[in-house]
């Protein structure tokens, strides 16, 4: 069923610009946990993005020469609707849309609590690969190492070192609530939204949040 959160869809591009607020970007990363299709929808976004980022650029034509040009009228019509048919008409179309709408956003949101997490769009990425990466939704297997700062904020953070090498980690963000984060020295794979956080106190590449957790034998 169609996703029907238009509130946070508006709010995609400011997130990929990483210039939402830190309010909008928890709803939309929670709403993440569940949506797919908003998951697709983000993975269009960014490959839009890279695509206009590679595009050559082109001189815009002179403003005050287009301006200049008569525009062409079309040949306008004239015809009235009484106002009390114009009221009734407006007013209508108002309580079926509002009832269209309560309708379609209360099914959806029963539906949403029993959709299963979709792995379908989401790639196999190295710890080390994670900063070089433009997909949005990766799967990561490392050693969690340790936990980095606390959980006041909302969430837990831990870091995902490379078993192979050490000096290679993400620090991964498991949202308060969603899922119990995993035991120091766990060897495991994660499923989460990739990106980087520039707070000065962090300037990291992270996973957050992680939307699923799998402890390897």
């Amino acid at each position: 069923m169609a996703c029907l959160r238009f509130d946070l869809q508006r709010s995609l591009p400011l997130y990929l610009d990483r210039a939402a607020s830190p309010a909008t970007v928890e709803r939309i990363e929670r709403h993440l946990l569940g949506c797919g299709e908003c998951r697709a929808r983000l993975v269009r976004l960014r490959d839009a993005k890279n695509l206009l980022g590679e595009l050559p650029r082109l001189d815009a034509p002179n403003f005050e020469r287009l301006m200049a040009r008569p525009a062409a009228r079309a040949p306008r019509v004239s015809w009235s609707i009484p106002p009390l048919l114009r009221h009734f008409a407006a007013d209508a179309l108002v309580a079926s849309g509002l009832f269209v709408a309560f309708t379609f956003l209360y099914t959806h949101t029963a539906s949403a609590r029993n959709r299963t997490f979709d792995a379908s769009s989401f790639r196999r990425v190295a710890v080390r690969d994670v900063a070089a990466t433009h997909d949005p939704h990766v799967i990561v297997q490392g050693v969690v190492s340790d936990f980095v700062g606390d959980a006041g904020e909302g969430s837990h953070r831990f870091r995902l070192t490379d078993p192979n090498d050490p000096g290679h980690f993400v620090v991964c963000e498991v949202l308060d609530g969603t899922l119990r984060p995993p035991k120091t020295g766990a060897r495991i794979r994660v499923w989460g939204v990739s990106r980087y956080d520039s707070n000065p106190d962090h300037e990291w590449f992270e996973i957050h949040p992680v939307m699923k957790v799998e402890v390897l034998q």
